[in-house]
C-alpha cells in the first residue's frame, strides 16, 4: 500500500481526523482495513507525535478530483491513556 498524501479534517464535534490518501478506492479499502486491524504501532506513534489527532481513516482522490474517505473513523489512543 502506498500513501499518496494526507489531509487533516475537523469533525463537527471539534475533534481532528487524519486521512491517509491511497491511489484509488480499492487501495483505500485495503488501507482502511490495515489501519483498523493491524496498525497499532502507527496509531501509537500518531498519539505521541501529533497529540491533537483523535481519529484516522483512509481516503482517495476520485477521477473528479474530489477526495472521498471512510467516515467510520478509527480512534487513535491518547498518549496519556498509555501510561
Amino acid at each position: 500500500m502506498k500513501v499518496n498524501g494526507t489531509l487533516i479534517i475537523t469533525l463537527k464535534s471539534g475533534e481532528k481526523a487524519l486521512i491517509l490518501l491511497a491511489e484509488n478506492k480499492v487501495e483505500q479499502e485495503k488501507l482502511y482495513h490495515h489501519l483498523s486491524v493491524d496498525a497499532y504501532k502507527f496509531k501509537n506513534e500518531i498519539s505521541e507525535e501529533i497529540s491533537k489527532i483523535d481519529y484516522i481513516s483512509a481516503g482517495y482522490r476520485g477521477e473528479d478530483n474530489q477526495i472521498n474517505w471512510e467516515d467510520n473513523y478509527i480512534p487513535v489512543p491518547k498518549w496519556y491513556d498509555k501510561n
